[in-house]
């Protein structure tokens, strides 16, 4: 077998898992696991960063920013764009596919074949037994779902970060902002810092639970701010002190708030771990190169084509506000592809107040909605294309030069563009599609 086909064969292994087992969110299995393979979780001091919207780009300025303080990072997130081997990066490069083969190998080898394990569980303990292997300084760990019952929770971390909290996964979490932000709370521990960007009613539950842990806690906002100057620069203030002339890579005003929490989770870190320690200039240099696609990434130009995975009526309404100033009054057309179970009307409401037109499609993903029924409730012209990389090719021949193109409502779907955009992902994309034709006859 060849090394690809392996590859192929291990991801297919996964991806089946993923789709018989589904979300089951339980702690002792995946502590019980860790346990037999020597907690690998401790491997180096962690930043463990929850909430509804922002995690991963929080992620990855930490991540960006203790790297350029030369530390060999490891960070862990979900979901990826086009190579699984965007979800656990070390030293700022995904993991080889030869890490993920042997690494998958080892762990059904060892854990009985990984029985009774999700398969978020086992990637979480890729995520880990990779790190102890590669001698990670500092780990970045972006919590899957929820908070207190995820896989990543059995970490004890150096510091929590609980970006936001809004109604998604109600399921799973709760279908009240108090019962979401208990489980995003969740990742807390006694004693360990909890830095906060969730307001009102969320923000009372998560003070509460960290007041019962005597968990210091700081609040974006209340205890520390990064605010933009009149020259566009930004200065960041706490209790500490005051650092000056910072800019941020990722493009939008909610990317300064979650600046503004990865900022605040090292500072306060420092003082536990002395690996999580980030002079001034690296917290400078980490955010001005930090990368994280799909979030108003601009893909193209003339006209402009935007990708961005809000894909939760919150992060819909920042995207919305964020669209109206990038637009200034030019026509914005959107193509909009959206999992089942996220509430997607109203999604579809916050982006009929910007766009003039909308085209529906299906991401390549077994959960995505039926565009047609989608296509149905929308309330200004709309078209419907099954294909995402057709509704795009035909949305790209109508536009005219000064028009804007938006692509949203899934990571999965930005995914898909990714893929078909950039050559670069042809290989990663072709391995993933035939991984999961694989998983559905498994």
């Amino acid at each position: 077998m060849s090394a690809a086909d392996a590859y192929v064969r291990t991801l297919a292994w996964l991806y089946a898992r993923e789709a018989q087992a589904g979300v089951d969110l339980k702690l002792a299995r995946v502590a019980a696991a860790a346990a037999r393979l020597g907690d690998p979780q401790r491997v180096a001091p962690a930043v463990h960063v929850g909430g509804t919207n922002g995690k991963g780009s929080t992620a990855a300025m930490v991540d960006a920013m203790l790297g350029a303080a030369g530390r060999r990072v490891g960070r862990y997130t979900s979901p990826h764009l086009v190579s699984f081997r965007e979800r656990i990066v070390v030293e700022g490069a995904p993991i080889s596919e030869a890490e993920v083969v042997d690494g998958v190998a080892r762990l059904r080898r060892d854990l009985d074949d990984a029985r009774g394990l999700t398969a978020f569980e086992v990637m979480t303990l890729l995520a880990w037994t990779t790190f102890a292997a590669r001698r990670v300084e500092a780990q970045v760990l972006e919590v899957g779902l929820g908070g207190r019952l995820d896989a990543t929770n059995v970490i004890d971390p150096a510091v929590a970060v609980i970006t936001n909290v809004a109604r998604d996964h109600e399921e799973y979490l709760g279908d009240t902002v108090a019962a979401i932000a208990a489980e995003k709370a969740g990742i807390g521990k006694p004693a360990v810092p909890v830095v906060c960007g969730a307001t009102g009613e969320a923000a009372a539950v998560i003070a509460a639970r960290t007041t019962a842990l005597c968990s210091p806690l700081s609040v974006l906002g209340r205890d520390f701010t990064l605010r933009a100057s009149d020259d566009g620069m930004l200065t960041y203030s706490s209790p500490e002190g005051t650092l000056t002339g910072l800019t941020v890579a990722l493009a939008g005003a909610h990317q300064r708030a979650n600046a503004a929490l990865a900022l605040r989770a090292l500072e306060v870190a420092a003082a536990r771990a002395a690996a999580l320690s980030t002079p001034p200039a690296a917290l400078r240099a980490g955010l001005e190169a930090v990368r994280w696609p799909g979030r108003l990434q601009v893909v193209r130009r003339a006209p402009d084509v935007i990708l961005d995975g809000a894909h939760n009526p919150a992060g819909i309404d920042v995207l919305v506000e964020e669209m109206r100033a990038f637009t200034a009054g030019r026509p914005l057309r959107v193509l909009f592809g959206v999992m089942r179970d996220k509430p997607w009307s109203s999604m579809l409401g916050a982006l009929s107040r910007v766009a003039i037109e909308l085209v529906v499609t299906r991401p390549h993903q077994a959960r995505s909605a039926d565009p047609a029924e989608v296509g149905r409730a929308a309330r200004i012209p709309t078209r419907v294309v099954d294909d995402p990389v057709r509704a795009y090719d035909e949305l790209l021949a109508r536009s005219n030069r000064d028009d804007v193109i938006l692509v949203t409502g899934s990571l999965f779907l930005v995914g898909d563009l990714l893929a078909a955009i950039d050559p670069a992902c042809a290989e990663d994309a072709e391995r993933e599609r035939a991984a999961h034709r694989l998983a559905l006859r498994a």
